[in-house]
């Protein structure tokens, strides 16, 4: 089971709902405007999101985790190229520190903006359509982007990807928003954004 066109489209709308109020959460904690949209919603394999950000050069991301309940059931992973994700750290916490000395504050930080941005992204997805989710604490993984998107089930299982693309001052970066789905949640899915469109007819 797949999402329509139509539905995708609808899904870039919810979500950029979502990722606005990110953007409002992360200038606060940069102390400058941030800039995010989702320009593309797509059902992918795993393999063909890794086949995206590899071909970006990304052969090791960095990623956040964080799992969701209710209607659907998901999991949640952010994931940046590792020396994008280092520019996003110092974006956050100063230009002053050094790309290298953020190795151990890196992780840390890391989670704090992914736990802004995924709980504000499905926050605004679930006003929107009307859902309730409760979310885990999130968790970072480092490491090539088959191994962290594969820790569990196949690189065949398909996922509603997201591209989400930051920008603040000069520093673009392009980030990937992957929900893993299993076929119920799908169809779950697929029921709430029908619903949703009715509801604007």
């Amino acid at each position: 089971m797949t999402l329509t066109e139509l539905e995708l489209d609808a899904l870039v709308e919810v979500f950029n709902v979502g990722v606005g109020q990110a953007a409002s959460a992360l200038s606060q904690l940069a102390g400058d405007t941030v800039r995010l949209n989702v320009p593309k919603v797509e059902m992918l394999t795993k393999q063909g999101v890794s086949s995206e950000l590899t071909a970006q050069g990304a052969g090791r991301i960095c990623a956040v985790k964080q799992e969701f309940s209710g209607v659907l059931n998901t999991e949640a992973v952010l994931m940046f190229p590792v020396q994008q994700s280092l520019q996003l750290v110092q974006m956050m916490v100063g230009d002053d520190v050094p790309l290298e000395q953020l190795g151990e504050m890196e992780q840390e930080a890391l989670a704090e903006i992914g736990n802004i941005l995924l709980n504000s992204v499905v926050s605004g997805v679930a006003d929107v359509l009307k859902l309730r989710f409760e979310g885990s604490l999130p968790c970072v993984a480092l490491g090539p982007v088959q191994d962290v998107l594969g820790a569990q089930g196949s690189l065949d299982d398909m996922v509603l990807s997201l591209q989400i693309d930051f920008a603040i001052d000069a520093l673009e970066i392009q980030g990937f928003l992957v929900f893993m789905l299993d076929v119920e949640s799908v169809a779950s899915l697929k029921s709430t954004v029908r619903a949703f469109l009715e509801s604007l007819s």
